[in-house]
């Protein structure tokens, strides 16, 4: 020891100058530099620390040192005492420190009193630690609320404003309309009475959409061995839901300008509609076709975006600040596209910032299944998902009904029946399968 005294305090607890001797003589004081670390990450722990003087931050993965976590009486991996098995924290010296380092076996063998006494001290100091946690966590939650609500209020307000805006209404009004057979076959399976039959029948109104689907079935992409000539069977052979996406999909493609940004949009579109739909399989089968009608129309937003830039130069500035989601939203509604559709379409980024209960639409289920096929979309290119970019996932997973699995096994799933008819599948899902383990 250096001849410093420190008295250690904690809640009404004193160690006394025998017993503060007696446990610094069975310890070892380590003096540590500003960075300074403890123990790294994860490894076994064998000895517990009392800060003496200066504060310790834990750091985090990044590298950096937390402020202030640990200050002169805490305890750190007291953990230790009743868990063989507890693993470190990663702990370094905030600004330039002293500890007390007393082993396991050293603290066993020293005399009830003194064991009794940092006993005490845990229990106290974990006692204040949970105090100071709860109050936090009720602090931090008051404070979510608060923006959230702010959120909802301030989108709800801009959305009045994009609704009154008569330089927006005129500009969606040049908006090329969805192919009419787009809308009926939508309203079809919206009421619930769309079949194979209904959808022949409304195609064969139209002989060049016929034409287009049967083109768009035969193509090397679909992989069929033999030659479909009639709609019906191609129904019958690849899904209802596999022609149904094309009808959608080329009708969307119709009223946008064909650039290399619209097609990415397309492409991507048709990856969501299809992981939507699966995911909806698990959670309410009842609704797939829905949800892979939401997936193909839930960035035409950014599409019309697009394409009122392009046809309006002059104005490039102020377009680019419009919100897709709420253009998106205001195009499908003067569409006559249901409210399930164009609702989903315009709240699909809340989830990112508010649980299922604060989404303003009573289409909560749709706009979470779609949020989940947009997380298992992202964890298919970057193998994980940051919980930054889904701080809500596991809330809205169980507002799906889908929280009996973990995230990776829910993937894994969705993932495998995909595979199980990718013969059938378009070339953007075939691509997304192949890059995946």
């Amino acid at each position: 020891m250096d001849g410093r005294k420190v008295e250690v305090k904690s809640s009404g607890v004193t160690f006394g100058e025998k017993e503060r001797m007696t446990l610094y003589n069975a310890g070892t004081v380590r003096t540590l530099a500003k960075g300074e670390a403890i123990l790294k990450r994860d490894e076994k722990v064998h000895e517990i620390c009392l800060v003496l003087e200066g504060s310790l931050g834990i750091v985090g993965r990044n590298g950096v040192v937390g402020k202030q976590a640990f200050v002169q009486g805490d305890l750190i991996h007291e953990q230790s005492l009743f868990d063989s098995n507890a693993s470190a924290l990663a702990v370094a010296a905030e600004q330039p420190s002293r500890v007390l380092v007393v082993g396991k076996s050293e603290f066993a063998s020293l005399a009830p009193a003194i064991q009794s006494a940092v006993l005490t001290h845990v229990i106290s100091s974990t006692n204040a630690k949970l105090l100071k946690l709860r109050a936090s966590y009720a602090s931090a939650v008051m404070q979510r609320g608060s923006i959230t609500n702010r959120l909802v209020k301030d989108y709800g307000k801009s959305k009045k404003e994009y609704e009154e805006s008569e330089l927006i209404q005129n500009l969606l009004k040049k908006i090329p309309r969805l192919p009419i057979y787009v809308t009926q076959v939508i309203e079809l399976l919206v009421s619930e009475k769309a079949s194979a039959k209904s959808v022949t029948e409304l195609a064969k109104k139209d002989p060049s959409l016929v034409g287009e689907v049967l083109k768009e079935v035969n193509s090397p992409y679909y992989g069929v061995r033999q030659e479909v000539s009639d709609l019906y069977y191609a129904i019958m052979l690849m899904g209802f839901n596999q022609v149904y996406q094309i009808l959608v999909s080329q009708g969307v493609r119709k009223t946008m300008p064909d650039s290399e940004q619209s097609r990415e949009i397309h492409h991507h579109s048709i990856m969501l509609s299809h992981l939507a739909f699966e995911v909806c399989h698990l959670s309410d089968r009842h609704n797939s076709s829905l949800l892979s009608t939401i997936g193909l129309l839930h960035d035409i937003g950014k599409s019309t975006v697009l394409l009122i830039e392009k046809e309006n130069p002059r104005l490039s500035f102020f377009v680019q600040m419009l919100e897709p989601n709420k253009i998106g939203a205001m195009l499908l509604d003067k569409w006559n596209i249901p409210n399930v559709i164009s609702e989903t379409v315009e709240y699909q980024s809340f989830p990112t910032f508010a649980l299922p209960s604060e989404i303003p639409s009573q289409h909560k289920k749709q706009v979470a299944i779609l949020h989940v096929a947009h997380a298992i979309y992202d964890a298919g290119r970057e193998n994980s998902v940051s919980a930054r970019d889904y701080p809500f996932l596991e809330e809205h997973l169980n507002f799906c009904g889908l929280g009996s699995k973990s995230f990776g096994e829910l993937c894994e799933t969705v993932i495998k029946n995909l595979r199980l008819k990718s013969h059938l599948l378009p070339p953007e899902v075939k691509k997304f399968l192949v890059t995946r383990p």
